[in-house]
This record gives structure tokens, sequence and C-alpha cells, in this order.
């Protein structure tokens, strides 16, 4: 699963639900818009490089590609923001070797090669709208799609055995579906410069709907032989996506400092999987996040350095699958900036490194460091103007 924090809240440790921001859209909270007076478009790409160790065995791997992209504009100014954009909602990206004896043959070793590939994209709608005073309300609607590519390739290996043609099954897997989200939040004045935010937000449970082709295949070299069609099975059935519970707290004194918590909970059930009947079990999860923003002087015209908007945080994030029984947790610390540009655009970079897994019962133990690069643009667009 992605997180839906932009680079100005991933470096914050990927808070964002009571953090509200004049220069940057939220993604995390809708009802958070309504602080977007200007046009804002947002884009994102990432990188992530993993050091994989099982005690045995250490790999280095990489990947990177597209993070969001997003864009909001005010309907009613300082009163209804509207927000669409896209993102990757979750990400299947794989490959692993296991190996054991075949049983009633502890002459003959069975080595199975299994890779994945895929994942799903989130369109999405937002609009946040002030209700009345400092009270905000929003909702989201996304159209999730997209497909998962599963592949297990077996060899058998030992003195007997001089040539053979492997085989394996393939699963292919189209998903599509509808989910919807709420938000709130609120701004208690302390003065004229300092606040406390408050927010919450909810994300409903629904079932993701998805086909599924499998088939037995067999491999010459590289290509892979579909078998024929009697070979073949589709299915359709669902995936269950959690509901979702977040609150959140901020200080912040304007233009200078933000300092924002973010407590979250998601409610995954046992069979969530596709199917209901995999061996693979899911586990009910909570996320903490906390973040500072640090402005020195957002208006000093004669050091640029004064005006970059610097961001730390620290995060922890339990994983809903469990792995052999065991419960895999991710902790991560970030840091990151904002590079103005012109007068309110800027140029953002987050930065994390994290761990995640243990080398206990032979799993494998992760650590890894990703980068967010983010363009964030404001502009005064669709204003009538008065004067020409």
């Amino acid at each position: 699963m992605q997180s839906r924090s932009m680079a100005h809240q991933a470096s914050m440790g990927g808070v964002g639900i009571a953090a509200p921001n004049f220069y940057h859209i939220n993604s995390m909270n809708p009802a958070l818009l309504t602080y977007n007076v200007l046009s804002v478009f947002e884009l994102g790409l990432q990188g992530e490089y993993r050091t994989s160790n099982s005690g045995l065995d250490k790999q280095k791997t990489g990947s990177g590609g597209f993070n969001y992209l997003s864009f909001a504009f005010p309907v009613l100014y300082d009163r209804m923001t509207t927000n669409i954009g896209v993102r990757p909602y979750s990400v299947v990206n794989y490959n692993f070797v296991t190996s054991g004896p075949v049983i009633g043959n502890p002459d003959v070793e069975n080595i199975a090669e299994r890779t994945g590939e895929g994942g799903i994209t989130e369109v999405y709608w937002s609009n946040g709208i002030k209700v009345v005073g400092d009270l905000s309300v929003g909702v989201r609607a996304s159209f999730l799609f997209g497909f998962t590519q599963d592949d297990q390739k077996i060899i058998l290996s030992g003195d007997d055995i001089s040539s053979q043609i492997p085989t394996g099954a393939a699963e292919k897997t189209n998903y599509k579906g509808f989910t919807f989200g709420f938000g709130a939040a609120y701004r208690l004045k302390l003065d004229e410069k300092k606040n406390l935010n408050f927010g919450v937000i909810y994300d409903l449970s629904h079932e993701l709907a998805g086909d599924r082709l499998a088939r037995q295949v067999s491999y010459a070299g590289n290509v892979t032989i579909p078998g024929d069609t009697l070979q073949n099975l589709t299915y359709s059935s669902t995936f269950d996506l959690p509901s979702e519970l977040g609150i959140g707290i901020s200080y912040e004194y304007r233009n200078r400092l933000i300092v924002a918590l973010d407590l979250t909970h998601t409610d995954w059930k046992e069979d969530a999987q596709f199917g209901h009947n995999s061996a693979l079990k899911y586990r009910k999860t909570y996320r903490a996040g906390l973040g500072i923003e640090l402005t020195p002087k957002y208006n000093d015209v004669d050091s640029y350095l004064s005006r970059v908007r610097y961001r730390f945080g620290l995060s922890y994030e339990q994983l809903p699958y469990l792995s052999a029984g065991h419960k895999i947790d991710d902790y991560g610390i970030t840091f990151g900036w904002s590079l103005p540009v012109k007068a309110v655009s800027a140029l953002n970079m987050s930065f994390k490194y994290g761990q995640r897994g243990t080398k206990e019962d032979g799993l494998v133990k992760e650590s890894y460091f990703k980068l967010i690069v983010g363009v964030t643009l404001n502009d005064r667009w669709f204003i009538k103007r008065k004067y020409n």
C-alpha cells in the first residue's frame, strides 16, 4: 500500500491530518483543502533503494517511478476548494526463490522462483468547504483500477535428473472499484500568530471486485508457454479494503513553525485476500507519525536559505500482513525541504531511511532509503481580471 502523503508531508514523518498549508495541497484530509485559496499544481516522482538480508544472503535492489499528480483550485474563494488527482494506490514488485526436498523423494530438491508485478492506481476527486468559522469538512471519492501478476516457476534438481522443461503457474487479476473518505478540521486561534489545529479522517471499507485468470504454464528459456484452455481457470471474487480512522493535532506559529502528530488505525479483515481462502492472513494495524516544519524567516529578501522550509520527522507503522506468523513493523526517520521558486511555488525534496521485517525463522529484514522529488506551482488561475 502506498502512503497518500506528498513530498512535503512525507518529509515530516507522513503527517498531514491536522496540518493545513497555504502553499501545498493536503492529500490526507480533504477538509484542509479550504486553506488553498490559490490554484495549486503538484507533481511527484519517487525512487527507493533497498538492502534485503536473510542472514544467509544479502541483495541490493532499486525501483522508482511516478508518485502523484494533483491539481486544486478554489470554487468559492476562502470558502470551498476542489481537487482532482491520480496516484499509485498499491505496488506489487517481488522476486524470491525458495527450495526444499520433494515429499517422498529426499534425493530431489524442489526449487521455486516466484515473481510478482503490477499495482492499483487511484483517480480521486476531493472537496473541502468551510461550514462555519474555522470548522471545515471534506469528502473524497476515488476510482481504483489495475492488475497484479503472480508467476511461479518450479525446477527439480537431483543426480537422477538430466534434463527437464520447467513448469509452473501464472495468475493475473484485474481489479476495479470505488472508495469514499471523509474529513473534518478545526482551527483554534491562540493569538494573532499561533494556532492549534485538530483533524479527523475516516475512510469507508469497500470490496474491490476482481477477475482472475489462473493457468498452468511451462518455460523454454525466458519464454513462458501457456497451457491449453483445459488448464485455464477464470473466476471472480473481491479483495476487502479496510476502513481507516485517523486523528491529528498540530501547533502552528504562522509562517515559522509547525509541529504535527498523527495517529491512524486501519481495520483489516483477517481473510481480506482475494478469494478469502488464502493462507496469507492480515491484522488490524496502527500508524504514528511526528513531524516538524521550520522556516527561519519566510520574507527575508537578503537570504535565500532563510526562506527555505526545512522538515524533519519520525514514523512507525505496522504492516497488515503476517509473514510465517511474524508481525512486520516499519520504522523510519525523515527529513527534507522546500526550495522557494519565485513567490509561492517550490521544489520539494523528501528523504526517508527506514527498516522493516526480521531475520528470524528464515525471513528477510530490509533497510531502505526513499527519495521523493516534487514540484509545486501556485498561481491565480480561473479568476476574472477586474482591470486590463
